[in-house]
This record gives C-alpha cells, structure tokens and sequence, in this order.
C-alpha cells in the first residue's frame, strides 16, 4: 500500500470506530508500517508481529482481527491460520489474507478454505480494506452476541435440575442432552444421540407416539407420557415443549419432569377418599337397613304378632269348642305368614341360596328378579366352571359385584338390555357385564369418585379376590364392565 494513497484518502481514514485491537502481521517492515497507520488512522488499535510464531503468540492476546501476509520467514500464513483455528478460545477470531505474491484463484481458494474469513491482494486500497475490516468486525460482533446467547442457553441447559433434550424438528432425533436427563434415564450422552423420544416410551404406550406437528404448531405444549429408563423400569413424566432456533435449523427444547411420585400420591389420595366415601356410605347403609328392619318389625312381623295374641285371648275367651277350632285355624294362617314374613326379610340380610343351591342359582334368581322388577332384557351366560370345591367368601364377593352392577343399571342407565357373560379360563374368571343405556364420560369418575361409589365399590371387591375391575363407557353408548378375577380365589382348598 503506497504511503500517498493513505495522505489522499485522510479524510476516509479518519473516521472513527469503536475501539477494537488489529493484529497486523507482516515479514516486510515497511509494508506492515503502511498497514498499521492506515488502521490506525481509522481508529483501531494495532499489534503488530514479524512471523508466524510471534504472531501466535501475540494471537493469546485475544485481538479482535488479525491481517496475516501468506509469506512468512518461519512458515506459512495458512499454516498459521490453521493454528488460530484449531484453538478453541481464538477459533472465532477473523482473518484476512494480504499478499503480494501469493495472487493465483488456486492460493485464495487455499487461504479461504484454510479457515480465513477474506483474502485481498496487495497492492489494495485503503478503502476497501478498511471496508473488509469493518464489514468482518460486525459479524464478529453478530457472532459474539450469539454466541453468549447460546453460552447463556447453554448453561441453563446444563444446569437445569429437570431432564432436558434439544429434538431436530424435521426428524425429531436427539441432538443434545442434560445431566439431568442422563441421571434420570440411565442412557450415556453418546446413547442418546441414537434415539428419538419414540424410543423412550413406555412398550404399553408405544402407538400413542409424539403428535410433532400438533407440538410444533403452538408456542409452547405439555403432555403427560409413560417412559421407560434403561433398565426398563417405568417412569410417569410430564414434557412440555418449547421450539428452538439454532443457527439456522429448527429445533425443538424438551424440558421433562418426572411425575412418578406425585401420580401416585395423587392415587394414594384418591384412593383414601374412595375408602373413606365408601367406608360412609356403607355405615349409612347399615342404618337405612336398620330403619328397614325395624320399619318392617313393626308393620309386618309386629302386627301378625298381635294378631297371634289376640287369637290367643279369643281361644282363652271361647265357651264353646267350635269358636276355639275357628279361632285355632285363624292362628295356624297367621303363623304361616309371620313364618313366611319372617323368612324373607331374612334373605334380604343374606341369600341362603347361594349357600344351598350355590352362585349360578342364586345369579339366576337374582337376574330373574332384576328382569321383571325394572322390566330389563337380561341374558346370562354362566358357562362351565369346572371348580369342584367353590369357596363361599369368593362366591359371595362375585355375586355382589353382579348385584352391584345391576343396582347401578337400574338407577342411572336407563338401559333396554344387559348381557352377563362368565367365561371361566384358567387362570381366571373373566365377568363382563354390558348395558345399552345412556353411559357417561369417563373422566368423571376421577373428578367426582363420590359419585361412582358403586363402581368403587365394586373395585374394592374385585381387588380383595386379587383381580381387577375396569369399566369402559361413552355417553350413549351404554357402558361394560369387565372384572378378572383368579380361580384360586373361587376355590376352598386355596382358603
């Protein structure tokens, strides 16, 4: 660069930047003088090196830029730009080539795949490399802006306490994860990288999958999913998303909470409130019963007893033995029916049948009797139970759940038709029992428990026999219910 050059343009050279620091490197003194004043003039500041070691070393004092001339007494400048690439705290400093003899396509094709942001070839005005200069120096800036953005982003993804992952957005692979996540699931960095949030799913949940599209179309979205660690055991977790840039892909940021314990405290609770409902409702039951009996103790038995006691005082009254025949056959009747009376509101406290004639007889009568009071259609199945020695406590329990299933049909279903069906395979009973009536929304069972208490009922009592109950209902769709429950429950010998 000629010195004239530098006076003609001094109005050029004297405007004024923001402070940065140029290390100018040059073997030819006079050169590296021309260079160093125009950059100054324009109101850098500027280092200033001979070689390529004195140039490195001057480099660890972190300049903004660096003008490196390709020819060097000790080696090359592309080898020394590789150098300043290869280090991680200098790799994203700007370098601009200058050279006089190196000018061929074949050395600037070297230079800028060698890691150098701009290569000009001397002799270049003042102009135009102070515009480089500048125009690097702000995307220099650009760049370091982003980059503490992301150091920021990245430390709060480190340090998060909760599971984080960053997904690609076209293909959902992992791309980075957290400790945490690491901790949380069991899986090396490394074993991450090779899977999808498909691969973390729980076996049972694996068709519900992840709805990317339904994910990416909102700021930001949570869903609740079974996941499964390493070791395969299960996780309940709570995901919510959130879309990321970086650089130029689309990505999108997990953050995941495990909600194992908190879902089961939740049940915990739940299921303590069953118990405590259920616990009420059945004391309030034994008072109703209560009130029944002795409703019925004074109107019926009570009052065929004072008939016996007045027949009595007739009998003792009589003077002739023709009046005491009449009075005698009188009583026989209201014997007969106290008896009579008396015998059924026994069974109403327990069925004798199903200990006398066993389940499938007392079912059968107990469907009978559902059938012609609420004018129900009702098909029982029994099948073959093929249990020699049945167990009374375990007989008792699935009579209740089909009386309880019936009770709850015939206030709230409003059905035409009910279908009991017992299928006897080893090793269990499988009970289902389906209405067509108007059904309900299944969630409410977890919303309002107080109000299902004879589903919970039934729950309870598929649980004690060491089976399960589920209940499958839509709004007019009717509702089935399905209870599982092991043979060796049914069986004496196992009592």
């Amino acid at each position: 660069m000629h010195e004239a050059a530098v006076q003609d343009c001094g109005f050029i050279l004297m405007q004024t930047d923001s402070v940065s620091t140029i290390l100018n490197v040059d073997d030819s003194d006079a050169q590296r003088y021309a260079t160093s004043r125009v950059l100054r003039h324009a109101g850098f500041e500027v280092m200033e090196a001979g070689t390529g070691r004195h140039a490195l070393a001057m480099v660890a004092k972190r300049p903004d830029l660096v003008i490196l001339d390709v020819n060097l007494p000790d080696m090359s400048g592309f080898d020394v730009c590789r150098k300043i690439r290869a280090d991680e705290s200098n790799s994203r400093v700007p370098v601009v080539h200058l050279s006089a003899s190196m000018v061929s396509t074949k050395a600037k094709v070297t230079g800028l795949e060698g890691g150098a942001d701009a290569y000009l070839v001397q002799p270049v005005e003042p102009e135009e490399l102070l515009a480089t200069v500048r125009a690097l120096l702000r995307v220099r800036r650009a760049e370091e802006t982003l980059w503490q953005s992301e150091q920021q982003y990245r430390l709060f993804f480190e340090a998060n306490p909760l599971a984080c992952w960053v997904l690609d957005g076209a293909t959902d692979a992992i791309l980075a994860v957290n400790e945490a996540a690491v901790q949380m699931y069991g899986y090396a960095r490394s074993e991450f990288i090779n899977l999808t949030p498909r691969d973390l799913l729980y076996p049972a949940t694996n068709d519900e999958g992840i709805n990317t599209a339904a994910v990416s179309a909102q700021p930001q979205s949570t869903i609740v999913q079974k996941h499964k660690k390493k070791d395969g055991q299960r996780l309940d977790v709570e995901i919510l998303w959130a879309p990321l840039q970086i650089s130029d892909k689309t990505a999108r940021l997990a953050i995941v909470q495990d909600i194992t314990e908190k879902l089961r405290r939740e049940s915990a609770q739940r299921q303590e409130e069953v118990r405590r409902l259920l616990l009420q409702r059945l004391l309030q039951a034994q008072e109703e019963e209560r009130r029944r009996i002795a409703r019925e103790l004074h109107d019926e038995a009570g009052q065929l007893m004072t008939s016996l006691l007045v027949g009595l005082r007739a009998i003792n009254d009589a003077q002739r033995l023709t009046l005491v025949k009449q009075q005698t056959k009188r009583l026989r009747k209201i014997t007969s029916d106290t008896i009579t009376e008396l015998g059924r509101m026994a069974r109403g406290l327990h069925s004798g049948i199903l200990e006398d004639l066993g389940l499938h007889e007392a079912l059968k009568r107990l469907i009978d009797d559902f059938s012609s009071a609420h004018k129900i259609h009702t098909e029982f199945h029994f099948g073959t139970p093929g249990i020699q020695k049945p167990q009374r406590e375990g007989e008792l329990g699935v009579y209740r759940i089909v009386q309880e299933a019936l009770t709850n049909i015939a206030r709230y279903s409003k059905a035409k038709n009910v279908t009991i069906v017992f299928l006897w395979k080893e090793p269990n009973l499988h009970l289902t029992i389906h209405d067509d009536g108007v059904g309900f929304e299944m969630k409410n069972l977890l919303r309002n428990p107080s109000d299902h208490l004879g589903i919970e009922g039934m729950r309870q009592r598929a649980s004690m026999l060491g089976g399960s109950l589920e209940i499958a209902s839509q709004l007019r769709q009717g509702t089935q219910i399905t209870a599982s429950l092991p043979l060796t429950s049914l069986r004496a010998e196992n009592m």
